[in-house]
């Protein structure tokens, strides 16, 4: 395994702590099956759970990146193409998934729709194609293990990719997804963040590599 420095130690960790939480997620799938899982979690709602998860998922959508953009040109250019790298990889993995090996793959409010509970705060905003993965899970897992990379403070290890989880769990209280989207989402989002400081590494180490022959 590539990023063995001692800079990127929290980084390693909040991978593993996701990984982990992927594995807990496919057991729990394995068990019930897609549609149970389903309908577990979407089942079990309350006023106030609505209006939680309604706004928590939108850590996942793709204005989210807006902020470490800006962040990172102000205070860490250099970081700067590890955030690109990631966006693009994480956007090419997940549409990947969605538009061509898993082109058209029904939502639960298209396979479920007379047991799925759509929550009243999504009106207008449901979907029943492109179910396979989850993006917003995908997108949060990526961003929040570069915020991992980052912050490097033990809280961050955990924190994050439990927010990112939030963000899936959201998708499927909200019944706009599966528990395999969103593990799914925790895959690409992981493998994303991995591969992209895996390009900021190898950037960082040619560029001190040339500084070093550039000097006397």
């Amino acid at each position: 395994m590539k990023l063995q420095n001692e800079e990127y130690r929290h980084f390693r960790t909040a991978v593993f702590f996701s990984l982990g939480i992927a594995l807990l997620l496919a057991v729990f799938v394995a068990i019930y099956g897609k549609d149970q899982s389903f309908l577990m979690i979407n089942g079990h709602y309350s006023l106030q759970a609505d209006y939680f998860f309604n706004y928590v998922t939108y850590l996942g959508d793709g204005l989210i990146w807006i902020p470490l953009f800006l962040y990172v040109l102000v205070y860490r250019r250099d970081f700067f193409i590890a955030v690109l790298a990631s966006l693009l990889i994480c956007t090419l993995l997940t549409h990947l998934g969605k538009r061509v090996i898993f082109a058209e793959a029904p939502r639960p409010l298209r396979v479920l729709h007379d047991l799925a509970r759509a929550v009243p705060l999504m009106a207008g905003r449901d979907n029943y194609v492109n179910s396979f993965p989850s993006g917003h899970t995908s997108t949060a897992f990526t961003f929040a293990l570069l915020l991992a990379f980052l912050v490097r403070r033990e809280f961050a290890i955990y924190v994050f990719p439990l927010l990112a989880f939030l963000v899936g769990y959201s998708r499927v209280y909200l019944a706009q997804h599966f528990a395999t989207d969103v593990l799914a989402g925790i895959v690409i989002g992981t493998v994303s963040a991995y591969l992209a400081l895996v390009i900021y590494d190898a950037w960082r180490r040619k560029k001190k590599a040339k500084r070093t022959e550039a000097s006397p």
